[in-house]
């Protein structure tokens, strides 16, 4: 990775940045000379970071906001806030997720892992993507430079499916695998309807796929068996520093600024799931998705 300031000036937000990859995305971004604001649920977490981030970079470049993104309600002001306190975003790193292995209904009675992992994302980024956009810059010789967002997927959605008549997961049948791979899939759908409708000379948008990586709080929920089955894998995972190199490629490469609505690994392109890739299927979601928030009270502005 390069060790350089070259994202100086860059103001970059990432969510689930109290442990695990986000931290660690943080930290790479950071050290480049990025204005980072991490995002999480818990101030004391929160305070902690930014405290161990400060012994390697300058204070003023890191910033927090604290939201607890199951809430509907709490994901749209902490966009709200995001717009108030900063002119410009350059990256958005949708990073926050969960996997549990029970049914656990949020505040707005929507299966949790759905929420978290798709629906804040959705919220979030149709929330400041306008803005982003608008405010992409351009150098002296006029080459525009896109924000970005990445939403940050997983290989779980190729066994992912989803069902139009219970996408919010209220039913009583549930299957804690089955519910995570479909909201990673109703992700990486998102993220190739809303670059199709963004002007990629303003705003790109990709999946990024770190990868099984160790070193998270990702799965900790999950119940005995599957965790065993989870240690079992460690030594066929990625280090947390290795697999952050994905997320950071994508948001901040001069190559993955020159495409839009993919998905990478390994910090290259490579083919999401053929249900990933199907147009209809993701402004069908989009639709089905707006019309949820709009239930709830949540609906874009």
């Amino acid at each position: 990775m390069t060790e350089s300031n070259d994202l100086a000036g860059r103001t970059m937000v990432v969510t689930g940045a109290t442990s695990g990859l986000g931290l660690e995305t943080c930290r790479q971004l950071a050290r480049r000379g990025a204005t980072v604001v991490v995002v999480g649920r818990d101030q004391d977490e929160i305070d902690a970071v930014i405290a161990e981030l400060s012994e390697s970079t300058d204070r003023d470049r890191l910033n927090s906001a604290l939201a607890d993104l199951s809430s509907l309600d709490r994901a749209r002001k902490l966009s709200e806030e995001l717009l108030h306190r900063f002119p410009r975003i350059d990256v958005l790193v949708n990073n926050a997720g969960i996997d549990v292995g029970h049914r656990q209904l949020t505040v707005d009675g929507i299966e949790e892992m759905f929420a978290v992992n798709y629906l804040a994302p959705f919220v979030l980024a149709t929330s400041l993507a306008p803005a982003m956009a608008a405010a992409s810059t351009a150098d002296a010789a006029g080459y525009r430079h896109p924000a970005r967002i990445v939403d940050v997927s997983s290989s779980g959605h190729r066994g992912g499916h989803l069902d139009f008549d219970d996408l919010d997961g209220t039913k009583d049948t549930f299957h804690g695998q089955r519910a995570h791979n479909n909201s990673k899939l109703a992700l990486t759908l998102f993220t190739r309807e809303l670059a199709r409708r963004s002007d990629p000379a303003r705003l790109v948008v990709n999946c990024a796929d770190p990868g099984f990586v160790r070193g998270t709080s990702l799965g900790r929920g999950l119940l005995f068996g599957h965790q065993v089955v989870g240690t079992l894998l460690t030594p066929f995972t990625a280090d947390v520093a290795k697999a952050a190199e994905t997320v950071v490629w994508t948001a901040t490469a001069t190559e993955s600024g020159k495409f839009t609505g993919e998905y990478v690994k390994g910090c290259k392109v490579v083919h999401a799931s053929k249900d990933a890739r199907d147009a209809e299927l993701a402004a069908r979601l989009w639709d089905a998705t707006e019309a949820l928030l709009a239930g709830r009270g949540a609906a874009r502005p």
